[in-house]
């Protein structure tokens, strides 16, 4: 048999094999890029980042991922301008497979800048939605663009804090800009208000910056309004990691006034009356890991489903209950996730 029938042969099995899949060496050798950018640090974020890291170590992907440090941003909560930057910066980088945008801000200024070509996954955005960030719940909009959607999520924080507590005027601090009206779930507490029959107290005065002192005063204000509980928004204010937030909360305990946290386990573990549970991020993080894998498989980020149904879990905190006089409900202690018998600050906390 002749070199070039004998070369003929070899080049069809070659093709046939990579057709079939079998030869995938090329494939499990490259390494992808995963670039990060946030508009300040915030707890959530970076435990949605780690627990995106975790699962695809957990699925075998902890070596073909790597993570540069001249992609990854948290420039500060004031530098609007300097977001903008960063974020026209990574679109236009050719060596990226993947930008995470954590946080309604990040993923703003990403999608003003979006070259409809680099995969991007959004994590931690306040309502996608409610944002424009999506068309629906059920179509993103844009080929290279998935964000992680529980619907309905926030009205029912509302509903269930007003079950429980039963309260008349519910206080709510926030940033008078459209973010910061997010962030504290504004119009959805006004939905529910109008469906139950309480009533919204406001204070909007807070400042971009949203520090502890100007929460302070904002609280203290709702209290002389007559408020009879208090909604914990996602403000930096209440990061324990940036801001004196036992301070925050000793105001609400001193006046005997129940509270609900927005970002769960750590503010109630640490003196809230009750929040949604965030004590582990695995199911999130499952969720989002697996759609970096599909990404970097080639799945165009629009045909992903956007939607997780997963139920919310109650946290409560007993010891919080009886420091402002309050007797939970059985049922709620029933249907809680965990519950706490003492106030314990977290290690990494703000400390004086």
């Amino acid at each position: 048999m002749g070199k070039i029938s004998i070369r003929l042969i070899m080049a069809c099995i070659l093709v046939s094999l990579c057709l079939s899949g079998t030869i995938t060496a090329f494939a499990s050798d490259k390494v992808y890029k995963v670039g990060f950018i946030e508009a300040g640090e915030y707890w959530t974020y970076t435990e949605s980042y780690k627990a995106i890291k975790k699962i695809l170590i957990q699925k075998g992907w902890g070596d073909k991922v790597e993570y540069p440090m001249d992609a990854h941003f948290s420039p500060g909560w004031e530098k609007k301008t300097e977001l903008q930057e960063i974020a026209k910066l990574l679109m236009a980088r050719q060596d990226l497979d993947l930008v995470i945008s954590a946080g309604t801000a990040a993923t703003a200024a990403i999608l003003k800048h979006n070259n409809k070509e680099t995969p991007i996954l959004s994590v931690a955005v306040a309502d996608a939605v409610k944002s424009k960030f999506v068309v629906s719940e059920t179509d993103s909009g844009s080929d290279n663009f998935t964000v992680r959607i529980v619907p309905g999520r926030y009205k029912r924080m509302f509903e269930i804090f007003h079950d429980v507590v039963d309260f008349q005027k519910l206080g709510i601090i926030y940033s008078d800009n459209e973010n910061g009206r997010k962030y504290s779930n504004v119009e959805d507490a006004h939905q529910v208000a109008k469906e139950l029959g309480f009533e919204i107290i406001e204070y909007n005065q807070i400042g971009d910056a949203e520090s502890n002192q100007d929460c302070q005063a904002g609280i203290q204000y709702l209290i002389d309004q007559g408020i009879d509980a208090f909604f914990i928004p996602a403000l930096n204010c209440f990061d324990w990691k940036i801001s004196d937030v036992a301070s925050l909360l000793e105001l609400l305990t001193q006046n005997k006034i129940p509270s609900f946290s927005r970002e769960g386990t750590r503010t109630v573990k640490a003196g809230a009356l009750m929040g949604f549970s965030t004590y582990d991020f695995s199911d999130r993080g499952r969720f989002l890991g697996e759609r970096v894998i599909k990404i970097l498989n080639g799945t165009k980020p629009r045909e992903l489903i956007m939607v997780d149904n997963a139920p919310p879990k109650i946290t409560f905190n007993l010891h919080a209950a009886s420091k402002i006089g309050f007797d939970p409900p059985i049922d709620i202690l029933a249907a809680s996730d965990n519950i706490f018998q003492e106030i314990t600050l977290p290690e990494d906390r703000l400390k004086k």
